[in-house]
């Protein structure tokens, strides 16, 4: 079934739920990459984006609003907000740009 694309919005930072603390060094060579960077604080992490990335709302809409984040050179995230207390989202990124660690121990972890 084909739902209709929100609008874009450009995004310049985003304030994220907090990763494990093994995945600190690994998303930020990820987003280094991609011109972005990683900010760890003591309950959150701050991902900041560079200039031209843009966030997309995207249908349809369940209990959690869902975005994609592109950047500008095509490289995606995706953004789910969260229900939780503390209301941070959560940002899925694709495994295959990870060490080979990282997509055995959290790409089992995605099937529990």
């Amino acid at each position: 079934m084909n739902y209709p694309e929100g609008p874009k919005e450009e995004i310049t930072t985003l304030q994220c739920a907090r990763y494990f603390e093994d995945l600190f060094e690994p998303i930020c060579q990820v987003l280094e990459r991609h011109g972005a960077g990683l900010e760890v604080r003591d309950d959150s992490c701050i991902l900041s984006f560079p200039v031209g990335t843009l966030r997309q709302i995207q249908y349809p809409i369940t209990q959690t609003d869902r975005y994609k984040i592109m950047f500008h050179d095509g490289y995606t995230l995706y953004e789910m907000t969260s229900i939780r207390p503390n209301g941070l989202c959560n940002v899925r990124f694709a495994l295959d740009e990870f060490p080979a660690w990282v997509q055995v121990k959290y790409g089992e972890r995605r099937n529990e």
